[in-house]
């Protein structure tokens, strides 16, 4: 394995996914685009995503089938989570890069390969130890297993002259033709329920990716699995690698001093004596020093930038501090696991901090952050599943960092006499209006409005939206006729139209008037149809979104008419407004369902994102803080007790103003007017579709209505995957174990 375009001990992710889809025999269907990935050790995670579904999943499913590519890549992800997890818990700073590449080519990937085969391996009552003493390839003896099969013997029969001549060579031993993964797929029939196919496929798959790797790739040892489990080979590893750091150690043990001086000085919310920052200011140029001489190859020379980050920041030097920790973040990854978490987060809240955040820096570390499992993928609100767009980082999102400063970065543990940087950013906290501050102005009737009291959110608002929000009727008839532009946002993406919806949703705590009127009002004006589909900054709400919450179908058919996208994703975790609807049914028709559903997702990617957009800036954004803030909750009985009240004064007003038709007759306009039934969303069953969810309610009434789609065929082979288990789940299954009686009957 080579990289050549970094120089880091361990490789990145995207190196390991190449190395597989070499193996596997992929990496052609997308090799620009792995190869331009491979040129860093940074990489989007949408974009990271995407290559393992056209390497691993797409060509495996064409194959073999769904299941197969299902396998194959979760056995990827869970070595990929093995290699995450060695590089936290051994550093390498000081370790020579190559030398540890060697290490992690001989034993990490002898390891992985045998981890990714021993399902497939286990299916043949074969083990590492049985193949690597066999003095064979897998792929002859794969081929001599199959003999034993009278479906395989009958295609062998049946077969044509150039597939015996295939078979062949590829059982000619270690150097055999490694068969391409068309050859494959071309072999006998296509997989189906009842034949063995899929299971001939998926062995042949496999022998060609142990071959490839133990006979083609020329770094991985074979001999190793003779003597070792493959937990063996990777205990090796971490005992050799610690070898490497330990040499590294003696190298740099001049600096180990300072080093350690200088983090006990620079320890976070600590509080800093009088000379303290004249002694830092010593350690660090004697530290630099030192690393010039010895670390030509920026082996250790992170751990200089990010003392240095600190200290600049301590002395009120935010700027300079964000250059340094950018310094420090692009010599750490992969190479030092735990430091290089610690320095993510407070790069992001120290650049959060600024009043003029570097944006484009903040995103590289927050997609490092999911790449490396220490933050959450940001939801998708496209619609369009493949798309690998980069996330840009929200102004909330970064006003929510910069408040977490406070707590992160505490005043007390500044050097004395240096300047605490205030809070630029105004756009997140709790916000408190005074309804008596701001006056209707018919001279200006598109005047800005900056709403909110200090110490608190403020936002900037058009009058046309602020007195929606108060649902002030007068004063909205009176803008409209002043010619106030309806298509006018707020700073945080509000529209009147969408807070004059808001003013009747059954869901919403505490409730607001619940009238019509406000809306009858303004959607007498034409709107644009981007205005109609814009999201709002932070809890993703859309006018259409909100308007199902509200029950109304006149409400919902309006907007349609007006223009608003039927598929338009909203929320935190992108629901289309299909699968909304169907969703809110359950309260009526199944209560404590839905209550449990919501308990065993308290700590899923989809709950703690709504939990981030919901909090207010009272909760800290960071992951893990959030997660323990929440256990701590969790054990409290007055926290828990108000949790309860609202939670049973929330499901009381959607059962008093709403009912199952009504969201039932929403949910068919939807489809009249061209919803996809199809459409995935991830929740507790990834990939999971409104057809699936109306079957889970048994509500045959809307399969029947997607069955008769004009717009979309509803596909009932579609599969989705239990979060808990890992198993796909087919309709079929749905159905039994939902036991939709009113669904089967309306199919059969």
């Amino acid at each position: 394995m080579t990289n050549k375009t970094n120089n880091t001990p361990y490789y990145s992710v995207q190196h390991l996914l190449r190395e597989f889809a070499k193996g596997l025999g992929t990496k052609a269907l997308a090799g620009k685009k792995i190869d331009d990935a491979c040129k860093s050790t940074e990489i989007n995670p949408f974009h990271l995503e995407a290559l393992k579904k056209s390497l691993i999943h797409d060509p495996l499913t064409k194959c073999v089938n769904i299941y197969f590519a299902d396998h194959v890549l979760e056995q990827f992800e869970r070595v990929t989570e093995f290699y995450l997890n060695l590089i936290k818990s051994v550093p390498l700073d000081g370790v020579d890069a190559n030398l540890a590449q060697q290490f992690i080519d001989r034993y990490f990937m002898t390891f992985a390969v045998a981890e990714i085969c021993s399902s497939s391996l286990n299916g043949m009552r074969l083990t590492s130890r049985d193949i690597a003493w066999s003095d064979k390839t897998l792929m002859s003896l794969v081929l001599e297993n199959l003999e034993d099969s009278m479906e395989w013997q009958q295609f062998l029969i049946n077969s044509t002259e150039s597939q015996k001549e295939c078979l062949r060579a590829w059982a000619l031993g270690p150097g055999a033709e490694l068969p391409k993964l068309s050859s494959i797929t071309s072999l006998g029939e296509s997989w189906q329920r009842g034949n063995s196919w899929g299971a001939f496929k998926a062995r042949l798959i496999t022998a060609r990716l142990w071959d490839y790797f133990f006979y083609r790739s020329g770094y991985t040892d074979l001999a190793l699995l003779r003597h070792s489990s493959p937990k063996q080979c990777l205990e090796t590893l971490v005992s050799q690698l610690l070898n490497l750091l330990q040499q590294g150690t003696i190298k740099y043990e001049a600096t180990s001093p300072l080093a350690l001086g200088l983090f006990d000085l620079l320890r976070l919310r600590t509080p800093k004596v009088a000379d303290s920052q004249g002694r830092c200011f010593e350690l660090l140029d004697q530290l630099r020093s030192q690393q010039e001489k010895l670390d030509i190859n920026n082996e250790a020379t992170y751990y200089y930038h990010w003392m240095n980050a600190r200290y600049l920041l301590h002395s009120g030097e935010l700027l300079a501090a964000v250059d340094e920790y950018k310094l420090a973040f692009e010599q750490v990854i992969y190479r030092q696991g735990e430091n290089a978490e610690k320095i993510i987060i407070e790069a992001i809240v120290t650049a959060c901090r600024c009043p003029k955040p570097n944006k484009r820096f903040i995103n590289r570390l927050r997609r490092m952050a999911v790449v490396l499992k220490i933050d959450l993928m940001p939801p998708e609100h496209s619609g369009d599943e493949d798309k690998a767009k980069p996330q840009e980082i929200e102004s909330w999102e970064i006003a929510a960092f910069s408040q977490y400063f406070n707590a992160f970065f505490t005043r007390d543990s500044f050097f004395p006499g240096a300047s605490y940087p205030t809070n630029p950013h105004d756009t997140n906290g709790v916000w408190m209006v005074d309804e008596t501050t701001h006056q209707l102005d018919i001279e200006k009737p598109d005047k800005v409005f900056s709403v909110g009291m200090e110490g608190g959110l403020v936002k900037q608002m058009p009058q046309l939206v602020y007195f929606s929000m108060l649902e002030d009727v007068n004063a909205i008839s009176t803008l409209l006729n002043s010619s106030a532009d309806v298509n006018r946002l707020s700073s945080r993406n509000e529209s009147a139209i969408l807070l004059a919806i808001q003013s009747m949703q059954a869901n919403v705590m505490p409730l607001n008037s619940m009238k019509e009127e406000l809306f009858q009002l303004l959607s007498q004006k034409p709107h644009k149809r981007s205005v109609l589909d814009t999201l709002t900054e932070k809890k993703k709400l859309s006018p259409l979104g909100c308007a199902i919450q509200t029950g109304r179908i006149g409400v919902v058919r309006k907007l349609i008419e007006m223009g608003a996208s039927v598929d338009r994703r909203h929320d935190t975790i992108g629901e289309t407004p299909l699968f909304t609807a169907i969703g809110l049914i359950a309260h009526h028709t199944r209560p404590h369902l839905n209550a449990g559903h919501w308990e065993k997702m308290k700590y899923s990617q989809m709950n703690l994102q709504s939990v981030r957009a919901h909090s207010a800036g009272l909760l800290p954004h960071d992951l893990e803080h959030l997660k323990t803030v929440m256990a701590k909750q969790d054990s409290d009985p007055v926290f828990q007790s108000i949790h309860e009240v609202v939670k049973k004064t929330e499901i009381g007003n959607i059962l008093k103003y709403t009912s199952a038709d009504g969201f039932r007759q929403i949910a068919k306009l939807l489809i009249e007017e061209g919803a996809d039934p199809n459409a995935k969303h991830d929740t507790a069953m990834l990939g999971y579709t409104p057809l699936m969810l109306a079957i889970e309610l048994d509500e045959a009434e809307l399969v029947e209505a997607m069955i008769d789609s004009k717009q979309y065929q509803a596909n009932f082979q579609d599969t989705c995957i239990d979060s808990r288990t890992g198993q796909r789940v087919d309709i079929e299954r749905l159905i039994r174990e939902w036991r939709a009686s009113n669904v089967a009957k309306a199919l059969s």
